[in-house]
């Protein structure tokens, strides 16, 4: 009879790779002192997935790396319509609708989850007799006052001066339309400084008291009259103005110029400071501005060098002054994503990491550029990654990833409830305990220091909550180092009742030939239902020092 039971209790515990499953006495879970008492329930029909790759992940995971073949968009630019709970992706999307032309529209993309998406088809055309009819680049969607304003790039046929503008619409889906006034009517280019001051990548920013600020790079390409460029060196700055209302430069406002590429300030002579931007010694860009606030602070993002190369990364620098003195942190800490000069600490899996744009959904905040695949093809990918702020206000990213990450909260009805539970440990070191929580999720050995590390040999870190969490899923962040990474877990405990032995990093997330291991590589387990929880135990067992980049514990509510 007991033998019968153990078998029923294994069956009940199916997982999809090799797994131990087991109950033990439900004393063995303790309740913290001043919490209500919980005492865990064995329940058969519970089972556990450990996916093996990103691939065999459920519903409440993404993965840049299933993007390959779509959405396609260059420059692209993510809207979130908390409402109905849908995304809006607007990109660069130049389309040859008959053989040897180019038909000039913006597209966009839909998704309720980050992981399926739909092509809505043209949301902006612009009408007979617009200005824009050649080279549409890089939409951005805001709505302001129940109104949809799409600011885009754009030039009056192939020769054009390349100049800023402002469409309008009802809905987020389009149809955007140039005419917003008597005025603004799409005769002309909303933001046009002049023949000789071409300008690209128009973004808008609305601060705490409501002011609004557009910033927009000046474009100079060499000698490329079609641009308006005279310079013989090809290079871009980034500038801002404010306006009045969404398009509408306030009556007496002039450009600012805010950077210079290769520069720390636009004041800076001499050696260049920023070496990582000026990879392309004839095509030096500063463009693809964002802009953000944090505490008070205001972060300029931007992309440097040329957008088709390798090198094509994300820095940011900061001001107290939306227009202000804007400097760029020191050389190799300036730049937040891309190929790093004369480093290790590369990957090999995305290149041209750029013109990014960063949102909130719900409480959490994401980045979204784009990335090449190399020896792939010539798109750009639409990306999407976890972003974040460390102690000191210096801005960090969760990627470049390709392998499963987590949906936002808002999409999942999850949230990661690690950071609310109290954690012990055993045989690692207890000061890096506290990087287990701090949101970075190993994204390369520049980030390596911000991980808890082991001494070595069998080694544990325990869970527990005050109260019991609904648990959902279980991931454990490698290491960014492949010296001190793991490719599986030894064990996971919970509650006492439920023992899951080996469960591995998904296996794309490394490359043992290279030594390489992925920006947010995990291990994950997956629960087929909800459950009560209060503790959690995972073990691990390698020999030599391991680090923890980060512990998600996602529950519902």
């Amino acid at each position: 009879m007991k033998k019968l039971l153990l078998l029923c209790l294994a069956l009940a515990c199916t997982v999809s790779v090799l797994m131990g499953c087991q109950q033990t006495p439900a004393n063995t879970t303790t309740t913290p002192a001043g919490s209500t008492e919980f005492v865990p329930t064995f329940d058969e029909t519970l089972s556990f997935k450990n996916p093996q790759t990103s691939a065999d992940t459920s519903d409440l995971f993404y993965h840049n790396g299933s993007f390959k073949d779509g959405p396609l968009a260059g420059d692209p630019f993510l809207f979130y319509h908390e409402e109905t709970g849908t995304f809006y992706l607007y990109g660069t999307t130049r389309k040859y609708s008959n053989p040897g032309k180019i038909e000039e529209t913006f597209e966009y993309y839909t998704s309720t989850d980050l992981i399926n998406w739909k092509n809505g088809g043209v949301c902006f055309k612009p009408a007979k007799g617009d200005w824009c009819t050649s080279r549409l680049w890089a939409p951005e969607v805001f709505e302001i006052d129940g109104k949809y304003y799409m600011y885009y790039t754009a030039a009056t046929g192939d020769g054009g001066v390349l100049h800023c503008s402002v469409a309008i619409a009802d809905s987020p889906a389009g149809p955007f339309i140039n005419k917003i006034s008597d005025t603004v009517n799409g005769k002309k280019p909303v933001f046009d400084f002049g023949s000789n001051f071409p300008t690209i990548d128009g973004s808008l920013f609305i601060d705490d008291d409501g002011s609004m600020y557009y910033y927009f790079a000046r474009d100079q390409i060499g000698d490329n009259s079609s641009s308006g460029g005279t310079n013989s060196t090809r290079r871009s700055t980034i500038w801002g103005i404010q306006l009045e209302n969404p398009y509408t430069i306030k009556e007496g406002a002039k450009p600012v110029k805010l950077t210079e590429v290769g520069r720390s300030t636009i004041n800076e002579t001499g050696k260049f400071t920023q070496q990582w931007e000026v990879q392309d010694a004839n095509a030096m860009w500063n463009e693809g501005p964002y802009m953000l606030k944090h505490n008070g602070v205001y972060y300029l993002t931007y992309s440097a060098n040329y957008f088709g190369s390798k090198y094509y990364s994300l820095g940011y620098a900061i001001s107290t002054d939306p227009l202000g003195d804007f400097t760029k942190l020191p050389d190799g800490q300036a730049q937040i994503m891309g190929i790093f000069p004369d480093s290790e600490d590369n990957w090999d899996y995305f290149i041209g990491t750029g013109h990014a744009m960063f949102l909130s959904i719900g409480e959490e905040d994401y980045i979204v550029y784009h990335t090449l695949i190399p020896n792939t093809d010539v798109w750009r990918h639409f990306t999407i990654d976890a972003v974040g702020y460390r102690e000191d206000g210096t801005l960090y990213v969760n990627g470049p990833t390709l392998t499963a990450q987590k949906v936002p909260d808002a999409v999942s009805g999850l949230s990661n409830v690690a950071g609310k539970a109290t954690v012990t440990s055993d045989n690692f070191n207890e000061d890096t305990l506290k990087y287990l929580t701090d949101g970075i999720t190993g994204a390369g050995k520049a980030y390596s220091d911000a991980e808890a590390k082991t001494n070595g040999g069998v080694s544990t870190l325990t869970f527990t909550f005050d109260s019991p969490v609904d648990l959902s899923s279980i991931v454990i962040y490698n290491s960014g180092d492949y010296a001190q990474m793991f490719t599986s877990v030894a064990r996971i405990e919970i509650d006492g009742l439920y023992v899951i032995d080996d469960v591995k990093v998904l296996t794309d997330s490394y490359v043992k030939r290279s030594k390489q291991v992925y920006a947010g590589s995990a291990a994950i387990l997956e629960l087929s239902h909800e459950t009560k929880v209060q503790t959690i135990t995972i073990t691990f067992n390698k020999a030599d020092t391991i680090g923890v980049s980060e512990v998600q514990i996602l529950a519902k509510g």
